[in-house]
């Protein structure tokens, strides 16, 4: 199965970098490898019920002195089923993105950022870490 670069943020605002494989929503857990760097396991067992978000990345690097785009205005190419939402996390932060499948029924859902240069290819938002999504009016 293929592993896909991924940084776990928990509620505690503890970070991990590795690689996540089968990753699966119905289920409470998913499997993941960490960078030696941050633990001395081969393999962990997560739940979904501690973290804020996983995000799956580009490099395990990026750039922090980069400013990510907070606004919807820019050329955002999005289908008929992608809702632009923001989502606001109890601990302060703000994602900007678009998600096909924005719902309270499962245990989280996964959005795209807006800023093409995003480090993001794509997070997993967790319901328990959220105070609140705004779901964006749709420009017709």
């Amino acid at each position: 199965m293929h592993k896909k670069k991924a940084v776990v943020k928990y509620q505690n605002e503890k970070i991990l970098k590795g690689w996540v494989e089968d990753f699966r929503l119905d289920r409470e857990s998913f499997i993941f490898f960490p960078l030696i760097e941050y633990s001395e396991e081969e393999r962990m067992e997560i739940n979904f019920d501690s973290l804020k978000a996983v995000f799956f990345v580009k490099d395990f690097i990026g750039d922090k002195n980069y400013k990510k785009i907070r606004s919807f205005n820019v050329d955002l190419k999005i289908t008929p089923s992608q809702r632009k939402l923001i989502v606001n996390f109890k601990d302060g932060e703000h994602l900007y993105g678009t998600s096909h499948n924005y719902g309270r029924h499962k245990v989280g859902f996964f959005m795209y950022p807006v800023d093409p240069k995003d480090n993001s290819e794509r997070i997993f938002v967790v319901h328990s870490a959220v105070e609140s999504v705004r779901l964006m009016k749709i420009e017709i």
